[in-house]
């Protein structure tokens, strides 16, 4: 892996509009190869504005390369004992070099520190059948530690995105405990 350093954004930096698109349009690109056949038309998985909210909520980390920002994940806390992060995206020329990887175990490591004890994320698949790219992804997951320990309807999550779907999908939530991960390959 090339010289790269993961950061949260400060809530109160900058949100230079530069910086943004370049996160949105990872994250679009990532999204609508990975997921561009489960939805009707072509998606946008996130906007400049949705980004800026997230940075100034304190909930956006990136990693830079000397040309740039080349990934991202947003990171929260959804209860007193669990984080989750979300929007993982690592720009396709750095693809399958680790980045990924390490944008997940800041997440983790970030949440270790404020003494949460499990982390968890939301994947979209299909109801019926598979998607090749969400396979190949929840195997990733799984092999990083995270288990699959709910499913949950799109409605029920996110009741606006029903009718966007081209098929029918449903959200596999995966969590990780994190006091058994602090050791571990960290």
């Amino acid at each position: 892996m090339q010289s790269i350093e993961i950061q949260m954004l400060p809530c109160h930096a900058n949100t230079h509009a530069v910086e943004m698109k370049q996160i949105v349009n990872i994250v679009n690109r990532v999204y609508a190869a990975s997921e561009g056949s489960l939805w009707k038309r072509r998606a946008i998985r996130t906007t400049v504005e949705e980004v800026v909210d997230l940075v100034r909520a304190g909930e956006m980390a990136v990693a830079r390369s000397p040309r740039g920002i080349v990934g991202c994940v947003h990171i929260r806390r959804i209860d007193e004992s669990t984080g989750e992060f979300g929007m993982l995206a690592v720009d396709n020329d750095f693809q399958g070099t680790g980045i990924g990887r390490a944008l997940v175990r800041f997440a983790e490591q970030k949440c270790i520190k404020e003494h949460l004890r499990s982390m968890q994320l939301e994947l979209l698949e299909p109801q019926v059948g598979s998607h090749p790219a969400k396979v190949i992804l929840k195997n990733w997951y799984m092999r990083i530690g995270y288990r699959p320990v709910r499913t949950e309807s799109v409605d029920s999550l996110f009741p606006a995105l029903v009718e966007l779907l081209a098929v029918p999908c449903k959200f596999v939530i995966l969590q990780k405990e994190l006091v058994e991960a602090q050791g571990v390959g960290s």
